[in-house]
Order: C-alpha cells, then sequence, then structure tokens
C-alpha cells in the first residue's frame, strides 16, 4: 500500500480524463473503500485467532474460499478510484492477479496437510473467488477471540487509513507541492 500511495503522490491521472470522470472516480472508489473495510470486518469476526486451528466454512467463508482477498481486491481497486487515479487502479488489480494466486496456493497447500479430507471437500464445494451467493450459511452464535479481533482492526483499516492520509495531504495543498518537486 505504501507503493501505491507513493504512486499516487508523484503520477497523476493521464491529462486526457475528464475531471467529471475523476470526480465519479473518487466516489465510485470511496465506496469500494467502505465495502471492502466492512468485508474485511465481516471476514476477521470470524477468523480472528482461530486462522490456522479451525477450518473456517460459515459466514463469508460459506460463499467463497477467499473472502479476504476478495475483499482485498476490491479495496486495492477502490483505493486507485479514490485518489483519482484510474491507471493506479488497474496496476493494483494487475498486481493481485500476479501476487494472490501463489499466496493462495501456499495457504491452501498448509490447509490440505492440516484437514486433510474435509479441506477438499470444501474446496469442492466453495469457489475460490466468485461467491456463491446460495452457499450462505452461518452459525446461530460463534466466538471472537478479543485481543486478536481488536489488534486485527488496524490490519483491516489501513485502505481507509491509506485514503485518509491522500485526503489530508490533497486538502492541505501538500499534494501539489509534493507533485512540484
Amino acid at each position: 500500500m505504501i507503493l501505491a500511495l507513493a504512486y499516487a503522490l508523484f503520477v497523476p491521472a493521464p491529462a486526457v480524463i475528464p475531471r467529471s470522470w475523476l470526480a465519479v472516480s473518487e466516489l465510485l472508489g470511496f465506496a469500494l473503500l467502505i465495502v471492502a473495510t466492512l468485508g474485511r470486518v465481516w471476514c476477521l469476526s470470524y477468523i480472528a485467532g482461530v486462522k490456522n486451528d479451525v477450518l473456517v466454512t460459515e459466514g463469508p467463508y460459506s460463499m467463497a474460499r477467499n473472502p479476504l482477498y476478495v475483499f482485498n481486491f476490491i479495496g486495492a481497486v477502490g483505493f486507485g478510484l479514490a485518489v483519482e487515479n484510474p491507471v493506479l487502479a488497474g496496476l493494483l488489480a494487475t498486481a493481485f492477479a500476479v501476487f494472490y494466486p501463489s499466496v493462495i496456493r501456499r495457504e491452501e497447500e498448509v490447509l490440505t496437510q492440516a484437514f486433510g479430507e474435509r479441506f477438499a471437500r470444501y474446496c469442492g464445494a466453495t469457489p475460490r473467488w466468485f461467491p456463491r451467493w446460495s452457499n450462505f450459511h452461518e452459525p446461530e452464535s460463534w466466538s471472537i477471540n478479543p485481543p486478536r479481533f481488536r489488534a486485527g482492526l488496524l490490519d483491516v483499516m489501513w485502505f481507509l487509513w491509506a485514503f485518509l492520509i491522500w485526503e489530508i495531504l490533497e486538502e492541505s495543498g501538500a499534494l501539489q507541492w509534493i507533485r512540484g518537486l
């Protein structure tokens, strides 16, 4: 995210993009950042403190095997749009598509070793990326590890933190100063 923020700071959107489109881009991006943040909190509420010990297959994990990464993708694209740089949104989407498959492969290897046939059945019934809404189910209640959930909240918020930093720089005039360097 630091690289994305640096790119946004020093590389403005192409001048051929109409200003009105950039305003719409900012609003759409901010909406995606909200969706990403709320989605990441939802995922965190299921996996905080149990991620490597329990095979979580309920809530957001009942519809997709990697809902946290889906929300990461939404947040990354949302950030690029929110800082009024559709090129950055495209670059972040591409970086995500290149980087995350290897992360997921490694995680799936660990889960296969830990949960064996149970994880294989879960993989067979639950798509990796695109949610299958008809699969949704959740327990009547579940336990949350408060210290881990609280610690995870800071990580969940990084999309909004980055956008907040951007807005402060933009509104203070510091963004124009930085780009003038």
